[in-house]
């Protein structure tokens, strides 16, 4: 079979490949990238091409944010309605069947706002699998970014599906999105400070609901348990692990964002306390704000500091490229727009303007090429060392290995039925790892 990559289309920039993904699927999604005057732009346009009744060929997509596809609470309830809209029986049998080819039969009932990046994107394929039969055509975008190597041979299959029904297929991906090699000399990643920058990470007796529930605390439903750990590092440390291990809950637990009981706690000789968190899909981050509003969003009466750390992070980028502008063609301030490496560069200046513990990266290459994305967490990294703050770096990609000073295995292991014992759906351990990550 063609590689994927040959039969791919490879974009400069996010903003680029996301105009070229709306065309395909004629504009039916609003831009949540380019501030909220045009997204409610889009949204009103959108509206008003409903009400008028046309109805353009149906077109089975993935968007660069998975969750986007998925409307209901749970996988179980998404792959119900899809079978429903297809003409299918929506039959627990179907259900699990489809579910087991796609890698989500364990997470069935589980909430979707729990599920990680990678079994989003496996959930959206396993969607888009019901729909394809209905559907004129198949646009992916962003397909390699997601997914973990070992999980890469779903895209083969859905793609090898296309054409065993003769349905077109377009893969729309930013320039070395699909390279799976680490860092090395010929990449934009500044030199490290040679100074150790130490820290300890606590988590003791942290559970973690799986409800839908309006107060989880205190519902019925499963849970997902950490296991207790006590962890020396250096910073930058690299969390690695499979999709569907846990990386992102483990994130989430550290940086108090989300619903949990225990400790998770992040020691440094700076500060101590709770992590702060740049999410993988920052879109959703940003709750649709402004740039200027983003800048506003750190400690009061510091703005002046947030705009500081950002100019620092975008002088690093272009450090780092060599002098090359960042997002160049891309930025029309004066009409309210911003790249996503701009806003990417706010929301951790924000955070670094707190002054927190740490600063944890969730697959920081999303929304990016594999050149701006290494320029960015080099001056990420830069910045946050400059100021003594230790960063944690979340991926399954084996890029940021060489940059690492220690390194985080994360592993997952299911348990048992909610409805059988309090014991946790699943449990999460977290290993460290020696030698070279």
């Amino acid at each position: 079979m063609e590689p994927l990559h040959s039969r791919s289309t490879f974009f400069d920039c996010y903003e680029e490949r996301e105009e070229a993904f709306r065309r395909q699927v004629d504009f039916r999604l609003a831009r949540r990238y380019s501030g909220p005057a045009l997204f409610w732009k889009d949204f009103s346009r959108i509206s008003r091409a409903a009400m008028t009744g046309r109805a353009p060929g149906i077109v089975a997509y993935i968007t660069s944010s998975p969750r986007d596809c998925l409307a209901f609470g749970t996988p179980r309830q998404v792959l119900t309605a899809a079978l429903m809209t297809a003409g299918e029986s929506g039959s627990d049998h179907r259900v699990q069947q489809v579910a087991s080819r796609f890698g989500v039969s364990d997470q069935l009932a589980q909430p979707i706002r729990t599920l990680s990046g990678g079994e989003t994107v496996k959930l959206a394929m396993a969607k888009t699998h019901i729909s394809l039969a209905r559907s004129s055509h198949l646009v992916v975008s962003s397909p390699f970014t997601w997914l973990s190597a070992g999980n890469r041979h779903m895209l083969d299959d859905l793609v090898e599906y296309c054409r065993q029904i003769d349905k077109p297929f377009s893969l729309l991906a930013l320039n070395g999105e699909d390279d799976m090699s680490p860092i090395g000399p010929q990449d934009p990643f500044l030199a490290l400070d040679p100074t150790t920058l130490r820290f300890s990470l606590r988590l003791t007796g942290v559970r973690i609901p799986l409800t839908l529930s309006l107060n989880p605390l205190t519902s019925g439903a499963g849970h997902a348990a950490i296991e207790d750990a006590h962890l020396e590092l250096e910073s930058p440390c690299l969390m690695t692990g499979e999709n569907g291990q846990g990386k992102s809950l483990v994130a989430r637990a550290l940086c108090g964002a989300l619903t949990m009981r225990g400790m998770a706690v992040i020691e440094a000789s700076r500060a101590s306390g709770a992590a702060r968190l740049l999410f993988q899909d920052v879109l959703t981050q940003t709750l649709l704000r402004s740039f200027h509003a983003l800048a506003g969003s750190g400690p009061v009466s510091n703005r002046g500091a947030v705009l500081g750390i950002y100019a620092g992070i975008r002088n690093g980028y272009a450090e780092a490229l060599k002098g090359t502008p960042p997002s160049a063609g891309v930025n029309d301030p004066g009409a309210g727009r911003h790249s996503l490496l701009d806003i990417k560069a706010i929301l951790v200046a924000a955070r670094l303007a707190a002054d927190p513990a740490a600063i944890v990266l969730d697959e920081p290459d999303w929304g990016l090429s594999r050149k701006s994305a290494i320029a960015f967490v080099s001056a990420v990294l830069s910045m946050a060392h400059r100021q003594g703050t230790p960063v944690i770096l979340i991926s399954h990609k084996p890029w940021w290995q060489p940059a690492a000073r220690s390194a985080i295995a994360v592993s997952r292991t299911a348990g048992v039925r909610p409805e059988a014992t309090d014991r946790p759906v699943f449990s999460i351990a977290l290993r460290c790892q020696t030698g070279a990550p």
